[in-house]
């Protein structure tokens, strides 16, 4: 059986039994499947001469303890067929109605994923999740959630979540800048303005987004 979620759970339980899960959170064997590896991706970088550290920073951030890490194929393969660093993330359907959970902001949901955005890691309780869509209680229920569905990865050493990669970090800002996230999104547009005020050596431009920052926060 293949899907995106593991089995409902019922209760403590699951609906079936005598079947052995491989997800996101533990892939177990299966791990070196769920994407491509480092060695596969760095064949790939030298066959079609393309920079392996801009497909690293585009496409990894997957890590799995049984392999490494891990990237995600489809966006690899179409990165090299069109020879071109881009978002190739498919927006789907399933995330259109995350966006309702999001927008909740449970428990501090936003300034979770605006930590994330800046970077960090957020801590999360993976037990409470039920594998549907329907039974969200929690920001960890929408967290483990988010690492089934690829938009997380999971840390299992220290059970903290963060964005993978530049890719998905790309469909955050995407999904904030049409969500009642305003706040969020000119912060993330101030910040992507006082990059290239940096890149710009603009120092005007600098000392008063670096102002701006600090008045707010």
């Amino acid at each position: 059986m293949t899907g995106i979620l593991p089995i409902k759970k019922y209760g403590t339980q699951s609906a079936l039994t005598d079947f052995t899960e491989f997800t996101m959170l533990e892939p177990g064997p299966l791990a070196p499947y769920v994407g491509f590896t480092e060695d596969e991706v760095k064949k790939l970088c030298t066959g079609h001469h393309m920079d392996y550290e801009e497909m690293r920073r585009w496409y990894d951030g997957y890590y799995f303890d049984e392999i490494g890490h891990v990237y995600n194929p489809n966006s690899v393969i179409k990165a090299v067929f069109c020879g071109k660093y881009s978002n190739y993330w498919t927006q789907t359907e399933t995330y259109e109605s995350l966006r309702i959970y999001i927008d909740l902001n449970f428990d501090g949901l936003k300034e979770c994923l605006v930590d994330m955005l800046g970077g960090k890691r957020c801590r999360v309780d993976i037990g409470s999740f039920q594998n549907d869509m329907t039974s969200m209680k929690s920001r960890d229920d929408v967290l483990t959630l988010l690492v089934h569905l690829g938009y997380l990865t999971y840390d299992s050493v220290d059970g903290t979540v963060s964005i993978p990669n530049k890719e998905v970090s790309r469909e955050y800002v995407n999904a904030i800048s049409t969500m009642n996230w305003h706040g969020v999104a000119e912060s993330v547009e101030s910040s992507r303005k006082l990059l290239e005020a940096l890149w710009d050596m603009d120092a005007d431009a600098v000392a008063t987004g670096i102002e701006k920052a600090h008045e707010e926060i």
